[in-house]
C-alpha cells in the first residue's frame, strides 16, 4: 500500500507477478475502479505519447479489456493498440511513479496493478492496512531512499586476492545499511594517497565478464582494465551490482530477446519499460572517498561517468580510452552506445599502454 504526504493512498501490485482474477480483486478490496500504471518510456514503445517530464500514466480499463492488460503492460513482441483506451499522465510523486520506480529499483518490470482507496484520513488507511495485512510505504521515505543511492557505504572485509593479470591485488568489499547491492574495489598495487590512480567503473556483466558473450564488449574492457593497470603502475577497479545497466541479468535477458526482433539495446530498454541506463555512480563515488581518492584518471569511453563523479565531487584528471575491436556479434550494440548514448569509440593517441 503506498500513501503520499496529501493523503492520497492506494493499493498496488506489480503486474509481472498478478494473475486475471487479481485485476478484480484488487477492486473489491479498495472498492475502486484498477489502472494500469506504466512508465512514459513503455507508453511511447506502445505508439502513444504523454506530456514531457511526466514519469509515467495510467490506464484505465473495464472488464472487457481485462484479458489483454497483461499484453498491454509487457508484452514483448506485439502488444496490442491503446487506442480505445483512456491514457492519464501522472506527475512526478504520484502513485504510478513512485509504484513504477520502486518496481525498477527491484529490477521488476516497471507496470502496475492499482487501485486508489476512497478515503484520506490516515486513521482509517491505518486500520484498513492492518485489517488487510498491508505494508505502508510512504512517498516521502520512498523519495528519500531513492535519493539515498547508498551514501552509507562502508568496508565489510578485504582480502589480497592475486589475479591472473595482476597478481598484486586486494578486493575490498563494502556494504550499505540500507540494504542496497554489495559493491567492491580491487585496489591493483599500492594505492597511494596524493597520487591521481587509473580507475574503472566497471557494471556487473555476468554475460560478458563470466561466459564471455560476444554481444557487449563488457569481458574485454574488464580484462584490459586491469591489465593497463597492472602495467602502468596499478589502479582501482570498482566492481559495480548493476547488471544490464541496473536493470537485472533476467530483464538484460529480455532485452536481448528484443533485440533478436530488430530493436537496438536503447529501444528495447524502454520497450520493457525502464530509462536508457538506469545507473547511478554515487556509490562508486562514495567507493572512491571512502579509499581516501578524490582526483582519478578515468578509464571510460561514457562521458556519464565522467559527469556523474564530478557532482558527487571527484575531479578527473583525465579520461583514458578503452575502445576495442567489434566483432560481427556486437557491431550494432557498439553503434548504438556511439550514435544514441553518446560513447566516445574513437581512438586517439595514447601515453597509456597494455603491452
Amino acid at each position: 500500500m503506498l500513501r503520499l504526504a496529501n493523503g492520497e493512498s492506494g493499493v498496488f501490485c506489480g503486474a509481472e507477478f498478478a494473475e486475471p482474477n487479481d485485476i478484480v480483486s484488487i477492486g473489491e478490496l479498495t472498492g475502486s475502479a484498477p489502472l494500469l500504471a506504466l512508465t512514459a518510456n513503455r507508453i511511447k514503445s506502445l505508439g502513444r505519447t504523454i506530456r514531457k517530464g511526466w514519469p509515467a500514466a495510467t490506464i484505465a480499463f473495464d472488464e472487457n479489456y481485462s484479458e489483454d492488460i497483461f499484453d498491454i503492460a509487457f508484452n514483448q513482441t506485439s502488444p496490442k493498440s491503446l487506442d480505445e483506451l483512456s491514457i492519464i499522465a501522472e506527475k512526478t510523486g504520484s502513485l504510478a511513479d513512485h509504484a513504477t520506480k520502486l518496481l525498477r529499483k527491484a529490477k521488476v518490470i516497471p507496470a502496475a496493478l492499482i487501485a486508489r482507496l476512497p478515503f484520506r484520513d490516515i486513521v482509517t488507511q491505518d486500520r484498513f492496512a492492518r485489517e488487510h495485512n498491508l505494508l505502508i510505504l510512504e512517498g516521502r521515505e520512498l523519495t528519500a531512499y531513492h535519493d539515498y543511492q547508498g551514501s552509507d557505504f562502508r568496508v565489510a572485509a578485504r582480502a589480497r586476492v592475486p589475479l591472473a593479470m595482476a597478481k598484486d591485488a586486494e578486493v575490498i568489499m563494502f556494504r550499505t545499511d540500507s540494504g542496497a547491492e554489495d559493491h567492491f574495489a580491487v585496489v591493483i598495487g599500492e594505492n597511494k594517497k596524493g597520487l591521481n590512480p587509473l580507475v574503472r567503473l566497471h557494471s556487473q556483466c555476468i554475460t560478458g565478464d563470466v561466459l564471455g558473450s560476444l554481444k557487449c564488449d563488457c569481458g574485454d574492457q574488464l580484462q584490459g582494465a586491469i591489465k593497463l593497470m597492472a602495467n602502468n603502475g596499478g589502479g582501482i577497479l570498482v566492481y559495480l551490482a548493476q547488471e544490464g545497466r541496473d536493470i537485472g541479468l533476467l530483464n538484460k535477458m529480455r532485452a536481448y530477446a528484443l533485440q533478436d526482433h530488430g530493436f537496438d539495446t536503447v529501444d528495447a530498454n524502454h520497450m520493457l519499460g525502464f530509462e536508457t541506463d538506469e545507473r547511478v555512480f554515487q556509490p562508486a563515488a562514495n567507493i572512491l572517498k571512502a579509499l581516501e581518492v578524490d582526483t582519478i584518471r578515468l578509464i571510460t569511453n561514457n562521458p556519464d561517468k565522467i559527469s556523474q563523479l564530478e557532482q558527487c565531487g571527484l575531479k578527473v584528471e583525465e579520461r583514458v580510452e578503452m575502445v576495442l575491436e567489434t566483432n560481427p556479434y556486437n557491431e550494432k550494440y557498439m553503434a548504438t552506445k556511439e550514435l544514441r548514448t553518446g560513447h566516445i569509440l574513437k581512438k586517439k593517441s595514447g601515453k597509456l599502454t597494455n603491452k
